[in-house]
């Protein structure tokens, strides 16, 4: 796959504007690039949101599920959706059948909820995924330079609130080790981890890039903003 033609050809101007600034232009792309084709094939959208990726499901030859809490997110996302289903993700997942779906997206979804609950979601993402199945996977990461600023400068120094990876809904914020540990413990093999977004918020000066924008080796890819985690199901 030619991902960057192929990110280029899936996606329009107009669809990218929804996501502010080179930091999620360039997630996007890299997300992109990982699904693979789904001919007469089944996938899950867990968190689908307006339906972005729900689309580019479609457009591989998925057959797709997609959930969220929206109405409008899945009305939305249902123009391209096999099915839709509204409601809190793990209770919908426990809802569909066992070994269906041979890939399953689950971005930036499981820093939402206590660890607990991120566990469980993990388990019945497993079970509903065929033998051999997919699951892509991305989630902020404690381990990068941007929290170790953040915890050191605005929570010990200014004493100002507690670092949430740019957004106070996320609840547990797992490290790079944290969530590969728990994904190995729940019955999922790690294929690739991708670090993405290096950089160090300094005061005065902004944030100051570290060279490199992304990286799958070890141990460089432990320790970007975002971390991307391509898995089978043993």
């Amino acid at each position: 796959m030619d991902s960057g033609e192929d990110f280029q050809a899936t996606h329009t101007p107009f669809e990218l504007s929804k996501y502010e600034g080179a930091y999620e232009v360039g997630r996007v792309e890299i997300l992109s690039a990982l699904i693979p084709s789904g001919q007469s094939r089944s996938a899950v959208d867990v968190g689908c949101g307006p339906g972005f990726y729900t689309k580019l499901l479609a457009a591989r030859g998925f057959a797709t599920t997609s959930i969220d809490t929206d109405t409008a997110n899945l009305a939305s996302a249902g123009r391209l959706a096999a099915e839709t289903f509204q409601g809190d993700a793990v209770e919908v997942l426990a809802k569909l059948p066992a070994a269906k779906y041979d890939f399953a997206l689950a971005l930036e979804i499981i820093e939402h909820m206590p660890r607990s609950r991120g566990e469980t979601l993990l388990e019945r993402l497993h079970r509903l995924l065929a033998p051999g199945g997919r699951l892509l996977l991305s989630t902020p990461n404690r381990l990068s330079p941007e929290r170790l600023a953040g915890y050191y400068w605005t929570e010990r120094i200014r004493r100002k609130a507690v670092w949430r990876a740019w957004d106070p809904t996320h609840v547990h914020i797992y490290t790079s080790f944290e969530i590969i540990r728990l994904l190995r413990s729940k019955g999922f093999e790690i294929e690739r981890a991708t670090g993405y977004d290096y950089h160090l918020p300094l005061p005065r000066l902004g944030r100051v890039k570290l060279g490199v924008s992304r990286s799958s080796a070890f141990p460089l890819n432990r320790f970007g903003f975002n971390l991307i985690l391509e898995c089978v199901k043993r």
